[in-house]
């Protein structure tokens, strides 16, 4: 018999936070990314354009001032032609089609991206990086505004090169590994077994009440005055919606019914994938486990509202699936500070 706790459906397609976090133009050539001297050919290509990262950050154009109104343009990810020779560690992210490429500032397609790790961005070759209108940022502070398919290269990007400065060694017999498959794969120079990256589940529940409230938490390691959903890694052998019933009892002391999914989205820090949920229950004695939630509250809508405005409650940034899951649960916009 079904366990009822799972008999949930996908969040519609028309909410537009989800949709955004869900939706991939970036072709990825999987199949031919794997032939040895493909990466070289794409790198001499006139439509090759690389992204510099570190630590996965990237240099992003803020745009240049319109007029006189002060208003200023849409962020852009810093693309530049490849130049010189192919570096030994570069990925290849995927090609973006024309007709998906955003109106970049120098009317440019994207076309073939690359990305290239640097210890420090104000080394990357061709780019603007002292310009006035450029500064370096993250996807937890950029995500949000960037075109989506920029926003998607620069997640592919942060998780991959992140993978690679941590596989320098094989971890079956400690040999040396080098990169393969134009830098989706790493070979042991030692035993051969292939190592690619890899992807850690994590669960992240909005739970919400028979009346329709919203239950937020306030972890340890933030600010007291900052409330999200909860969120946890998913244990060996243990399925996604088994996670959110976990997860929720440790956290919140809550007892979940029924478990519906959302939609997920990458987070390359370093190397999640985020699962969202809706977990509902009737049971409303939530209480904070004090270890890593040292508080927690259930919202009406118009509680929240007036929380956020006030800046008694500061909620997740935009880029992450938690503000996706609280903005559907809302209705609608979320609220911004006075």
């Amino acid at each position: 018999m079904q366990d009822p706790r799972y008999g949930g459906s996908v969040l519609p397609d028309s909410h537009p936070y989800l949709r955004r976090l869900t939706s991939s133009h970036v072709d990825r050539h999987g199949l031919q990314r794997r032939d040895e001297d493909w990466l070289e050919s794409i790198w001499q290509q006139s439509d090759t354009h690389v992204l510099y990262v570190e630590r996965g950050r990237a240099l992003i154009s803020t745009g240049e001032q319109a007029g006189d109104s002060g208003e200023t343009g849409v962020p852009h990810l810093q693309l530049v032609p490849a130049e010189g020779p192919l570096p030994e560690e570069a990925v290849y992210l995927g090609e973006v089609p024309a007709e998906h490429s955003p109106l970049r500032p120098d009317a440019s397609a994207i076309g073939h991206v690359v990305a290239v790790s640097l210890t420090d961005l104000s080394e990357a070759h061709g780019s603007s990086a002292n310009a006035e209108n450029v500064m370096t940022a993250d996807l937890r502070a950029i995500g949000h505004v960037l075109p989506a398919v920029e926003a998607e290269l620069l997640t592919y990007a942060a998780a991959v090169t992140t993978w690679h400065a941590s596989s320098a060694f094989c971890s079956g017999c400690g040999g040396t590994t080098r990169v393969a498959s134009s830098g989706w794969e790493r070979t042991c120079t030692q035993c051969g077994t292939s190592h690619y990256p890899r992807t850690d589940p994590a669960v992240i529940t909005a739970v919400i009440d028979a009346e329709d409230r919203l239950l937020l938490g306030s972890a340890q390691r933030w600010e007291s005055s900052r409330f999200s959903t909860f969120a946890g890694f998913v244990e060996a052998g243990e399925s996604l919606e088994d996670a959110v019933v976990r997860e929720v009892q440790e956290e919140a002391g809550i007892v979940v019914e029924r478990v519906e999914y959302a939609g997920s989205q990458p987070w390359p820090f370093p190397r999640s994938l985020m699962v969202g949920f809706f977990a509902h229950t009737s049971d409303t004695n939530a209480s904070a486990d004090d270890e890593e939630i040292r508080e927690v509250r259930w919202f009406t809508r118009r509680e929240l509202r007036d929380e956020v405005v006030s800046g008694a409650v500061t909620l997740p940034p935009r880029s992450a699936v938690s503000y996706a899951l609280i903005a559907a649960w809302y209705g609608g916009t979320l609220p911004e500070p006075a």
